[in-house]
């Protein structure tokens, strides 16, 4: 493309030619994942981005707004998208069992030991920032009514005893993905996050037979 006609196109845009947003956006998310967003300022975004601070705000309004995109991507990335996908009827601890799995596998593959990015802005948003924090408490609160209405279907069908108290099970199981998802920056042997998993799964009360046919997956 003629170099002023290029040129003209960006400026009337606010945004360089070949510019994707989604691949933009995954600029930023992976940038948020490594810093953390209170260490990321509108600057970086852009530079991450390959556009000018300009175009940054033209484009995204904001580090809030962008971060909010961000996430809403990560959510289809995440080891655990199949757990929101599950329908009435199907086996429930099949999947959830994979689903574990594939978080030790992910997190102990990843070289920069960057753990799961809601699980860190949990940890450095919630309580600090007012636009983002409320966020990521309804994301919690969300995984809480999927794991509940997982455990209850598993039960229904027959897959596990049923428990006390399901609700209190679910907020346990999300408590224990943040701990897993956390530790798993220290501990980077798939092996012993898969042990810590396999036991809490014990404890919630899957099978034994349920995890140990999987072992080899």
């Amino acid at each position: 493309m003629d170099e002023k006609v290029s040129e003209s196109l960006q400026n009337r845009t606010g945004r360089p030619v070949g510019f994707v947003r989604e691949e933009a956006v995954e600029a930023a998310m992976n940038l948020f994942w490594r810093k953390g967003f209170l260490a990321v300022s509108a600057k970086d975004l852009a530079d991450a981005m390959g556009i000018q601070r300009s175009s940054f705000y033209n484009s995204f309004g904001s580090r809030e707004s962008l971060f909010s995109e961000a996430l809403q991507l990560y959510a289809t990335q995440t080891p655990d998208v199949p757990l929101s996908k599950l329908e009435t009827g199907q086996p429930v601890i099949p999947v959830l069992v994979r689903v574990m799995r594939k978080i030790c596998q992910v997190r102990a593959a990843d070289a920069e030991a960057r753990g799961c990015l809601v699980c860190n802005s949990i940890a450095e948003l919630v309580g600090v920032e007012n636009s983002i924090g409320p966020m990521l408490e309804e994301l919690v609160e969300t995984q809480v009514t999927v794991l509940e209405q997982l455990l209850q279907q598993a039960i229904h069908q027959g897959e596990v005893e049923p428990l006390a108290d399901v609700n209190t099970a679910a907020r346990t199981f999300v408590a224990f993905l943040i701990g897993l998802n956390t530790i798993s920056k220290v501990i980077r042997e798939e092996k012993q996050l898969w042990t810590m998993c396999r036991e809490f799964l014990l404890g919630l009360g899957i099978p034994k037979p349920a995890l140990e046919n999987l072992r080899d997956n």
